[in-house]
């Protein structure tokens, strides 16, 4: 028999465990002690149990009491990328800075999709500059949120491109309002500025044939002028394509079973070797 301590700080401070910052201490140095340390100190237990069913848990607690923005991540992950669409023709990026936002979640299928998280904690006050910026990069943007703000959104944003969905009471993604096209507002400089060096290197070099012969300290902006003369949509259609080349490592064991749904988002994120994956196994597999 389990008993977790059911009020907002114990909430708050378990959802806090979900994180890859956490499990990469757990999987690179060995230290379980800290997590342990924060569940043991919110959740009682009679019986020994193992990490896995601990996690497992506390997971549940917070879909029922709690709605954390990782639970958005993980049933995005699990919904849309292990669900819906393949492993060998999806990438997912975490966030991923386009213009002056962070993009929660972005998704490479057939097109760039962004998905901003709005959690029932959260605030609606930067939404309106997010939504711009991500217009400016992506096909589709959608906004991820529960039903305190459903009616808000659908009101302020009727006239818009953006979807929405709603993340329900029973943790399941239900689409409210179909997304809009948005290739009129791309923008050259908002989607170079989201690549890497070598990516738009590489797309200069592929289109130019050339790489400009100028210092380092210049080819950031000499590039930009180059990709300027690509039609934008071709432009965003090249940095698309870049973008799906970033690679994950050990897809089979992200969908494996082995994998707890509840750190699929958290494996993706880490993007972990055979050797990272052995080692979460290790660690879940600990009775304590």
């Amino acid at each position: 028999m389990m008993e977790i301590k059911n009020d907002i700080e114990s909430l708050r401070s378990l959802s806090q465990i979900f994180t890859p910052a956490n499990f990469r201490r757990i999987i690179n140095n060995k230290e379980y002690s800290f997590i342990n340390n924060r569940l043991s100190k919110h959740i009682t237990f009679q019986s020994p149990i193992t990490e896995k069913g601990l996690i497992e848990f506390v997971y549940n607690e917070l879909q029922s009491n709690y709605k954390s923005e990782y639970l958005y991540k993980n049933a995005l992950i699990n919904k849309l990328l292990l669900g819906k669409y393949s492993l060998n023709t999806t990438t997912i990026i975490n966030e991923f800075k386009i213009g002056n936002s962070i993009a929660d979640f972005v998704l490479l299928n057939g097109e760039v999709r962004v998905f901003e998280i709005k959690t029932e904690l959260d605030s609606l006050d930067k939404l309106r500059k997010q939504i711009s910026d991500y217009n400016k990069f992506a096909n589709k943007v959608y906004v991820v949120t529960n039903s305190k703000f459903i009616n808000k959104i659908i009101s302020e944003y009727s006239n818009t491109n953006i979807g929405i969905i709603e993340y329900t009471t029973q943790n399941t993604l239900k689409e409210i309002v179909t997304p809009k096209d948005n290739s009129d507002y791309f923008s050259h400089t908002i989607i170079f500025k989201a690549l890497r060096k070598q990516e738009y290197l590489q797309i200069v070099n592929e289109y130019y044939g050339f790489i400009p012969d100028v210092p380092n300290t210049r080819m950031f902006k000499e590039c930009l002028k180059l990709v300027k003369r690509i039609e934008v949509q071709l432009f965003q259609k090249l940095a698309f394509q870049k973008l799906k080349e970033r690679e994950l490592k050990c897809p089979d064991l992200l969908k494996s079973e082995q994998t707890p749904y509840e750190l699929k988002h958290i494996c993706y994120s880490l993007n972990m070797n055979q050797i990272e994956y052995n080692e979460l196994f290790k660690f879940l597999n600990q009775t304590i």
